[in-house]
C-alpha cells in the first residue's frame, strides 16, 4: 500500500481535483453530499490535493474516493478516470498487496499500467474470485499515484520477483483459514481435502496425502488475547464525558436520557448523541476480527444462526458471563450494547439482531411448510442447532402458533388457521374445539361458516370436521390407493408424508417467474447495505439449479455471484455492490434477478402510480419491469405465468395460488381487483 501519511507538501500535486479525476465533476446537486462529508464544501471543485492534504488525511480521503469510484463508475475506462497517469508507470509503483497484485497479473501481463488503463472496474469483476475489497485496493493504488508529483519514485528500479503474488496470496489465505479454524476450536482438523485420480502416480498420491494432513497447528498463529482485558483497555482510553455516557446510558440497566446527560455534561442532546455514536464506532473499529473480542463475536455468530437462547450461549462460551470490572456488567451485555452485529433481547441472542433472526426462521419454516402452512417441528429442528423445546419457545416469541408439535404459518384467515390445526392434530375435531385453538373470541357459528365454504374441510355426520385429503389415507391402508399425501401413523393420527418432499420454485413465497427467468423479492436491511450474505428459500436455489450440498456461481456485470447450499438453508453472497447503484434504503424492496442465461442482477421495483389499476400495482410487487406497458388483455396471463399457472384465467383459482405462494400485499391487490370480502371469507382482526 502507498504510504501517504508522511508526505511533504511539495510531493503532492497542486492542480485541481477535477483535472486529475474528471468524474468528480459529476458530483453536483444531490450527489454533492457524497463528497461534502469528506472535507470542506465543494473541495473537489475548488481545491487541489496539496491544499486538501493540509487539513485532511489524504490517505483516508482516497480510500473513500476508491469506494465511490468502484460503486458508481464501473464501466468507465481507467484511462479516462485517471488521465494524468503515465501509461509507462511501473505496476510496482501502485504498491499493491498480494490479492490486488494477483488481480493485475490476471488482467494484464505488462510491467507497466498501459494495458491496465484500457480496462474498467467491470473487467476486474469478471476475474474469478475477485472481491470488491480487492478492486478497491487496486483503485486506491491508482488514486494514490495520480496525486503524487513523482509516483514512480517508490517503485524499485530493478524489480526481480522471486515469488509470484498468487503464491503469496495462497499462503496468506491458508494462514487466515487456519486462524479461523483455531478460533472455532478446530485446530486439530485438516485444513483441506484433496481429490485425485484413483490411478494417479504414487508420487502424486503422496503429495495429496501431505496436503490433506495439514492442520492449523502446522501454520503460525497469533497468540490469543483476553476479551475482557481488551474491553478494559478501551474503557481506560475514554475521557470523563465518554465514561459517563458509557456507564449511565449504554451500560445502565435504566438508561439515562440524552436530555438528562446533556444537563450533566453541559452539552446539547445532539452533541451527547454524537459522542455516543462515536464511542460505538470506535468499539467496532478496535474489536474487529483478529482481536479477542472480534474472534469471540465471529465464533458466536456461527452458533446463533438463526438464534440461540442466552442460557445455551453462556454454556457454549462461559467467557461472556465474566464481569468487566470497570463497568460492573457481564461481557455479553457489553457486546450487546456496543456491537451492531450482536443482539440480546428477552433472553435470545442473535446476529445481527433478533428481528433478522425471526425473518430467517420464517424463511426456513416456509421451506418446510405443507400446502396448508403446517411445519412438523421434528423436521425443522433437524436443520437447526436447537432442541425441540428451545425451538418451540423461540416460535412463541415470534408469535408463530404451535399446535400438536407443529408450527402454523397461515393463520390470518379463520379457515386457514382451522385447516392448519386439523392437519397438525392429525384427527377430526368439533367446531368448538377448533374455535378454542384458533380464536376463542369468535363464535362457533363463525368457525362453522368459514369451514363450510372451504373445499379442504368437510363435516362428518357426527359434527366432527376433518380434511378431505385424509380419506385417501384410509384407502392406502385398505390397499385401494397405492399412494397418498397423508398416511396414518402408529397412534392412528393422520400425518402428511414428508420424505422426499421439496419446495418447488412455483410454491416458494415471493419468488415469481418473469418471462423465462425468476425474480425473488427481498426487503433491504442494514446487513445488505453493509455487505453481508444472507439466506434464501430452497425454492430459489432450485430455480437456479443449486441442489443441497452444492455451490453455483452465476455470472453478472459486477462479477460472479455465488449461491451455496452447504448448510440448513441456501445462502447468497453480498449484493452490496449492486445496491450501491440503486437509490434504495433500509425497508425498500428490490428483486434478485435470476436470468435463464444463468446471469444475476438486482433490480428495483418498477414505479407505478398510486392510483394505477390494482393488477398493475401487483405486477410491480412481483418484479415485472414494465407493468404500465402491458396490454389490458395480457394482465391475467402475466400474473398466471408468474405463479406457475400458465393458461389459467379464473381469478379465484389464481387468487388461491397467490395466497399460498405470495405475500399479503399482492393478495390484497388481487382481491381488490377480483372480489369483495364476503362473510364467508372472514379475516381475524
Amino acid at each position: 500500500m502507498l504510504d501517504l501519511s508522511s508526505l511533504a507538501a511539495e510531493e503532492v500535486k497542486d492542480c485541481g481535483w477535477v483535472e486529475l479525476f474528471p468524474w468528480l465533476d459529476d458530483y453536483v446537486s444531490e450527489r454533492a453530499s457524497l463528497l461534502e462529508r469528506l472535507g470542506t464544501d465543494e473541495w473537489w471543485l475548488e481545491d487541489s490535493p496539496r491544499t486538501t492534504a493540509e487539513g485532511t488525511s489524504l490517505e483516508k480521503l482516497l480510500k473513500e474516493l476508491s469506494e465511490l469510484f468502484v460503486a458508481g463508475h464501473k464501466s468507465l475506462a481507467l484511462a479516462l478516470a485517471f488521465p494524468s497517469l503515465d501509461p509507462d508507470l511501473p505496476v510496482s509503483a501502485l504498491v499493491l498487496g498480494a490479492r490486488a497484485a494477483t488481480l493485475v497479473g490476471r488482467l494484464t501481463s505488462g510491467a507497466t499500467v498501459r494495458d491496465l488503463l484500457s480496462l474498467s472496474v467491470h473487467d476486474a469483476f469478471k476475474i474469478k474470485g475477485t472481491s470488491e475489497g480487492t478492486v478497491r485496493e487496486l483503485v486506491d493504488g491508482l488514486l494514490g499515484c495520480a496525486v503524487l508529483v513523482e509516483p514512480s519514485a517508490g517503485a524499485a528500479a530493478d524489480v526481480r520477483v522471486t515469488t509470484q503474488p498468487a503464491v503469496i496470496q495462497l499462503v496468506d489465505d491458508l494462514a487466515a483459514f487456519a486462524y479461523w479454524r483455531t478460533v472455532r476450536g478446530m485446530s486439530d482438523r485438516p485444513l483441506l481435502t484433496v481429490s485425485i485420480d484413483d490411478e494417479a502416480p504414487e508420487q502424486v498420491q503422496e503429495v495429496a496425502a501431505r496436503i490433506a494432513a495439514l492442520t492449523p497447528l502446522d501454520l503460525p498463529a497469533p497468540r490469543p488475547n483476553d476479551a475482557v482485558d481488551e474491553i478494559e483497555n478501551l474503557a481506560e482510553q475514554l475521557d470523563d464525558r465518554e465514561s459517563l455516557i458509557l456507564r449511565e446510558r449504554l451500560m445502565a440497566a435504566e438508561k439515562q436520557t440524552l436530555g438528562a446527560l446533556a444537563v450533566k455534561l453541559n452539552l446539547s442532546a445532539g452533541r451527547v448523541s454524537q459522542l455516543e455514536s462515536a464511542m460505538k464506532a470506535r468499539f467496532n473499529s478496535f474489536c474487529g476480527y483478529g482481536t479477542a473480542v472480534g474472534n469471540l463475536l465471529a465464533s458466536m455468530r456461527v452458533e446463533i444462526q438463526p438464534v440461540a437462547s442466552l442460557d445455551r450461549l453462556l454454556e457454549l462460551h462461559p467467557t461472556i458471563s465474566s464481569t468487566v470490572p470497570s463497568l460492573g456488567v457481564p461481557l455479553w451485555l457489553v457486546l450487546d450494547r456496543l456491537d451492531d452485529y450482536f443482539d440480546v433481547k428477552d433472553g435470545w441472542a442473535a446476529a445481527p439482531d433478533v428481528g433478522a433472526a425471526k425473518r430467517r426462521t420464517l424463511s426456513l419454516l416456509e421451506d418446510l411448510e405443507s400446502d396448508n402452512g403446517v411445519v412438523d417441528l421434528d423436521e425443522a429442528t433437524v436443520a437447526l442447532s436447537m432442541d425441540h423445546g428451545e425451538f418451540e419457545s423461540w416460535l412463541q416469541w415470534c408469535s408463530v402458533p404451535v399446535i400438536g408439535g407443529h408450527a402454523l404459518l397461515r393463520t390470518k384467515r379463520i379457515a386457514d388457521h382451522a385447516v392448519g390445526a386439523l392437519e397438525a392434530l392429525g384427527g377430526p375435531r368439533s367446531a368448538s374445539e377448533l374455535r378454542e385453538l384458533v380464536d376463542p373470541g369468535r363464535t362457533v357459528e363463525g368457525v362453522e361458516r368459514c369451514l363450510s365454504s372451504d373445499a379442504r374441510a368437510r363435516r362428518d355426520t357426527d359434527g366432527q370436521w376433518h380434511l378431505v385429503e385424509w380419506a385417501a389415507a384410509v384407502a392406502v391402508i385398505e390397499g385401494t390407493v397405492p399412494e397418498a399425501t397423508f398416511r396414518k401413523d402408529e397412534s392412528g393420527a393422520v400425518r402428511r408424508r414428508t420424505q422426499g418432499r421439496a419446495k418447488t420454485p412455483d410454491s416458494t413465497r415471493r419468488l415469481y417467474r418473469i418471462g423465462i427467468g425468476w425474480r425473488y423479492r427481498v426487503v433491504v436491511t442494514g446487513d445488505h447495505l453493509r455487505g453481508s450474505g444472507f439466506s434464501l428459500p430452497a425454492g430459489v436455489a432450485t430455480a437456479v439449479g443449486c441442489e443441497r450440498g452444492e455451490t453455483v456461481e452465476l455470472a453478472s456485470r459486477l462479477g460472479e455471484q455465488a449461491i451455496r447450499w452447504t448448510g440448513a438453508q441456501p445462502t447468497i453472497g453480498s449484493i452490496r455492490r449492486f445496491l450501491a447503484e440503486l437509490p434504495v434504503k433500509v425497508g425498500d424492496s428490490v428483486f434478485l434477478d435470476f436470468a435463464a442465461s444463468r446471469e444475476f442482477d438486482v433490480a428495483a421495483a418498477a414505479a407505478v402510480p398510486e392510483d394505477a389499476d390494482p393488477l398493475r400495482r401487483a405486477l410491480s410487487l412481483i418484479g415485472h419491469s414494465a407493468p404500465m406497458s402491458i396490454a389490458e388483455r395480457h394482465l391475467i396471463r402475466v400474473l398466471a405465468d408468474a405463479i406457475g399457472m400458465a393458461g389459467e384465467t379464473r381469478p379465484r383459482r389464481l387468487l388461491g395460488a397467490y395466497e399460498a405462494a405470495s405475500e399479503e400485499a399482492v393478495v390484497e391487490l388481487l382481491e381488490t381487483a377480483w372480489m369483495h370480502a364476503s362473510s364467508t371469507d372472514e379475516v381475524k382482526t
